[in-house]
């Protein structure tokens, strides 16, 4: 199996599926594989070797890979973004965990939804992810986008209300920075106040805790970890892949923070 993105190399997915594979005895290898997009369809074909049970897929790829499927699961459809493609023979299907990895970290949290108001940041496919999730739990959403013709788009297409990015956080019960700033130490929200008790989840998987949550923590918000989410949507991947439930404690222990 290979991480198909640019760039790759701080992913924590070897290290969680390795753990996986031993526990279960497989003999399976997870590999890193950095694509420039002018590559992808390359790499997309090289997934149909006789040895490749699938890869993960992302960013910048989750949106550009599905032209080059052959088939795409309705959920995947649906968020517009593949994040597993699974191989059967010599065809190439693609799947999305990310709304059941997203559930599973709230879950796990014992964050509950329903009624409460929500603010989704961003407007890609872990955004729309993000959305479906919220909206199956009752969640009262609205969405912000840096570019406001996106978040309009976004919000018309699953009824959901799009804002102007936030001045201020008054009002909110959860806030979900569904983009990627915070890869290299953003604060989406920095200027912002957190209302104390606020939910703050960030969906940026990193080794070290991002200085969003770091920030949430300190003022008294509830914080959900994108590793949380990470290890859940790994999780269904691997059972995609391997039609075994994936042993998750095992995959926990092999991830920062989680022990």
């Amino acid at each position: 199996m290979y991480l198909l993105g640019h760039p790759v190399a701080h992913s924590l997915s070897p290290a969680m599926h390795s753990a996986a594979f031993g526990a279960l005895g497989l003999t399976h290898e997870y590999e890193l594989r950095d694509v420039a997009p002018e590559d992808l369809a390359g790499a997309v074909d090289g997934l149909r070797s006789p040895d490749t049970l699938g890869a993960n897929v992302t960013v910048p790829h989750k949106e550009r890979i599905v032209p080059f499927l052959d088939a795409v699961a309705p959920e995947a459809l649906r968020i517009g973004a593949v994040n597993t493609v699974v191989k059967t023979e010599d065809r190439l299907r693609g799947e999305n965990t990310d709304r059941a990895g997203f559930t599973a970290a709230l879950d796990e949290s014992g964050v509950f939804v329903r009624g409460k108001r929500v603010l989704v940041l961003g407007a890609g496919g872990a955004a729309r992810a993000v959305i479906i999730a919220l909206t199956k739990g009752g969640a009262r959403i609205e969405v912000a986008n840096r570019t406001q013709a996106r978040a309009r788009l976004l919000a018309s297409l699953f009824g959901v209300t799009a804002v102007a990015w936030p001045e201020r956080l008054d009002g909110y019960d959860l806030v979900v920075n569904a983009t990627s700033a915070g890869l290299h130490g953003e604060d989406p929200l920095a200027g912002m106040a957190l209302p104390r008790k606020m939910v703050v989840v960030d969906l940026v998987p990193m080794r070290e805790e991002t200085v969003l949550l770091t920030r949430a923590r300190a003022e008294g918000c509830v914080v959900v970890d994108g590793l949380l989410m990470l290890l859940h949507q790994a999780a269904g991947s691997f059972t995609l892949w391997t039609g075994r439930e994936a042993p998750l404690e095992a995959m926990r222990a092999a991830l920062p923070r989680m022990v």
